[in-house]
């Protein structure tokens, strides 16, 4: 019989052998690669669309560029690439994109909806660096962004938000307005029906609340679309935190030219579930006067926030198709866009009206004494005719 050591060296050598013929392999296959880069590719520098386009509108046509970014050049763009370009800086043995071009490929795909494959071929890079780059981006922006513009609300903050609703839509004591909204996605692999939604396709979805200013103050996000806006609001951090009182909101006061006390609230839908600080509408068609005056006057609040997401879908294309992406790339890109959305509702909030470019006055809903006037966003999802909202109230009808 062989001996152990003959054994062990016979193993040794099957093992030499195989990994031998595996790096064989690998060298054949990398010199059957017909080029390092493709060449189109290699014309980056002089006719990718950073060059040629990116970089032209920035300098030459401004109104143009707050189309492709949604943001002007100096005042937006580059304070958002001071805050986010040391975390996309790259390094490596083959000269990387710098920051400001990471940031405008990013920019593009949200605001515009392009397909990834598209924006690949007109910043002549490859399909997957553009994939990459977009999946990196957002990370980054989310991460450095949201510990600015989604700042934890104190006592203070939520009085002055309820102030400032009560000042725009009359309802006193609001915190602020609760809706939840569908964001399409392609179906994941062996995901069943966890993201089957009742609107008969795939999503999940982004639980939101804002205040009078349309800024979002607190975000849910990634929650199967099988789910009803009442489960994902019972399942989240603020869910919790309203059933078990650790909310910083102000105590019971007394109403305004009144001798009554109630306690402050957000105000949501039927699909809620009524609690001391969440008001929702009366139901049935035989209400009392006092009562549809109350669900009118809780319909206006609840404007804010169906206005807010469609500031959201208008002003990032990204979400008027259904994202080719993994769950937790949809997750990335919602909180991004949410993020930037506040950081730019944030720049301009000291701007005159007329200057205002990603959401001027007349862009939201607004009430005069003939009533309330319709935002020009509706215009434009009448125009492009495929911005999916969350459902028929988003389209402007008023609840009685």
């Amino acid at each position: 019989m062989p001996s152990r050591k003959r054994i062990a060296i016979a193993i040794l050598k099957v093992m030499l052998l195989r990994r031998i013929d595996r790096r064989m392999k690998e060298k054949q296959r990398q010199r059957s690669r017909r080029w390092g880069v493709r060449p189109v590719l290699r014309e980056r520098k002089t006719s990718g669309e950073f060059v040629t386009v990116f970089q032209k509108y920035k300098v030459i046509d401004h109104e143009w560029f707050f189309l492709y970014t949604r943001m002007t050049p100096s005042a937006q763009f580059d304070d958002l690439l001071s805050l986010v370009g040391p975390s996309l800086t790259k390094k490596s043995y083959r000269e990387p994109l710098c920051a400001s071009q990471r940031l405008a490929i990013t920019l593009r795909y949200l605001s515009q909806g392009d397909s990834v494959f598209s924006i690949a071929s007109g910043y002549k890079i490859g399909r997957s660096t553009a994939s990459m780059v977009i999946r990196e981006t957002t990370i980054v922006i989310w991460r450095v962004l949201n510990k600015i513009v989604l700042k934890t609300l104190s006592e203070e903050d939520f009085k002055r938000i309820a102030n400032q609703l009560l000042m725009r839509w009359n309802l006193p004591h609001t915190l602020g307005a609760l809706d939840g909204k569908h964001i399409g996605i392609q179906c994941p692999a062996k995901s069943g029906s966890e993201y089957f939604n009742y609107k008969k396709h795939f999503s999940i979805i982004l639980l939101a609340l804002c205040h009078a200013h349309y800024n979002f103050t607190y975000i849910n996000v990634g929650a199967y679309g099988s789910q009803s806006d009442g489960g994902v609001l019972a399942n989240s951090a603020l869910g919790e935190a309203l059933q078990s009182g650790d909310l910083p909101i102000p105590s019971e006061d007394f109403l305004p030219n009144s001798r009554i006390k109630i306690p402050y609230f957000f105000v949501g839908g039927d699909a809620f579930t009524l609690m001391k600080h969440l008001m929702k509408p009366f139901k049935g068609l035989h209400l009392t006067l006092e009562q549809n005056i109350f669900n009118y006057r809780l319909s206006r609040a609840r404007r804010v926030i169906e206005n807010c997401f469609a500031i959201l879908v208008t002003r990032w294309r990204i979400f008027t198709r259904t994202i080719t992406a993994s769950p937790s790339t949809v997750d990335s890109i919602v909180k991004a866009t949410v993020c930037l959305h506040n950081f730019l509702k944030q720049k301009e909030y000291n701007v005159p009206e007329c200057r205002k470019k990603y959401c001027p006055a007349s862009f939201c809903d607004s009430e005069t004494d003939d009533g309330i006037v319709p935002g020009a966003w509706r215009r434009e999802v009448e125009q492009n005719g495929n911005v999916t909202l969350q459902d028929e109230r988003c389209l402007g009808k008023l609840i009685m």
